[in-house]
Formats: structure tokens, C-alpha cells, sequence
């Protein structure tokens, strides 16, 4: 199965990522490979023919990138998301938050975009003027997401996935994951942002938990 996360920077996609590769290696005993961004130019080591001949046809995939690394190396969204067997549409829904986390990360430390990060009222409110223009520069990147439609794919949400939950039923029968035993990455207690253990101390549980 090839799977693809779409969504946008500052979303939690990287520990979605991980959740749903390490799960499926688990429960499929299969060697799921997981790419982070492989369409991004910074961090990438695949070139446009790898992409082509390796990540849009091997099998075992699952892929997390943004609309817009697709389309700046040059591929048509349409074409690649029909390369993929399951597709996700995740956002994280409240756009301000987007805008804080970017700046912050932005005008702080850009090396530590993976780990904790404290965001004070005081700060947001210091940055008021920036946060709004923020949203401005990044209005088209967040809501690009939303209009991508594809009959093989299910939408997620921030929220749903680490606050109410109300979307991890949804993605684990869309997964067909029946052994969630990786469902603590999805635990806010892991939020980067004002949080404290980031993704340490991962709880690996044999019986999955019950989902209200």
C-alpha cells in the first residue's frame, strides 16, 4: 500500500507520519519506508528521476510533504496524489496558530522545529503586527489543502487527531489498523508547542487503548 499525508508546515504531520508507519510495520510485519518531505529541496536527497522512478511507484510507502514542495520541483499535484493508494488531507484548522507557530520558529531557532518551544502572551502580543502578516503570506499555503479531492481519500484535523480524537477512529479504518500499540505519538502530551517531553518517552502499549 503507498500512502500520501498532504498538509501544511506547524500541523503535527511529522508525528502522524511516524504513527502510521510504525504502526503498519508493526501490525503488516512489513518494512514500511517513511519519507519525510522527499519533495523539499533543502532537506531531499532524491532527485526529480528518483522521485519519478522510486518514490511514485514503489510499493510499502508512506510519504508526508506540502502542495507547494510538489509543485516548486515542477509536478502536477493532480498526477502525483494518483499515485497513492490512500490519501490524507491533513490541516490543522485554526490558521492564527499556524501563523504563531511559523514565526516564532522563524524568528527564534529554525534548527529546533522539532522540538519544545515556549510561546509566552506577552510574546504573541509583542508580535501582533507580524502574526497577521504571517497569515496574510501564508493564507494561500493554508488553504490550498482543501482543494484537493480524491475519492480514495479521508481529511484530518489537528484537533481531531490530538485533542478530541475525534478523526483516530476514522484514520485507523481507513488504514485498516487494528493493533494501535504506536498511540501515545498521537498524545497532545507530546505537543511541541508550550509542552515539555516533545516526542521522548513514547508509551508502547500492547492492547490498544479504547477510543470514546
Amino acid at each position: 500500500m503507498r500512502i500520501l499525508i498532504l498538509t501544511h508546515p506547524r500541523s503535527g504531520g511529522m508525528s502522524l507520519l511516524q504513527f502510521i508507519t510504525l504502526t503498519l510495520n508493526y501490525q503488516k510485519e512489513l518494512n514500511y519506508q517513511m519519507y519525510h518531505e522527499p519533495f523539499g529541496d533543502s532537506d531531499s536527497s532524491l532527485t526529480n528521476k528518483d522521485i519519478n522512478t522510486k518514490l511514485l511507484i514503489n510499493e510499502n510507502i508512506v510519504v508526508k510533504d506540502f502542495i507547494f514542495n510538489i509543485t516548486s520541483r515542477g509536478f502536477n499535484i493532480v498526477d502525483v496524489v494518483s499515485k497513492f493508494d490512500k490519501v490524507i488531507i491533513h490541516h490543522r484548522g485554526n490558521h492564527r496558530d499556524v501563523a504563531i507557530s511559523l514565526l516564532y520558529i522563524q524568528e527564534n531557532d529554525a534548527t529546533k522545529i522539532h522540538k519544545t518551544y515556549k510561546v509566552s502572551d506577552e510574546w504573541i502580543k509583542d508580535n501582533e503586527d507580524k502574526i497577521e502578516q504571517m497569515m496574510v503570506d501564508t493564507k494561500e499555503m493554508f488553504y490550498e489543502t482543501q482543494s484537493i479531492k480524491n475519492e480514495n481519500c479521508i481529511r484530518t484535523t489537528y484537533d481531531g487527531i490530538y485533542n478530541d480524537k475525534s478523526d483516530v477512529p476514522k484514520l485507523l479504518k481507513f488504514l485498516n489498523i487494528t493493533n494501535s500499540r504506536h498511540l501515545d505519538i498521537l498524545d497532545n502530551r507530546h505537543r511541541l508547542q508550550n509542552g515539555n517531553i516533545g516526542m521522548d518517552n513514547i508509551i508502547i502499549v500492547q492492547v490498544p487503548p479504547k477510543l470514546i
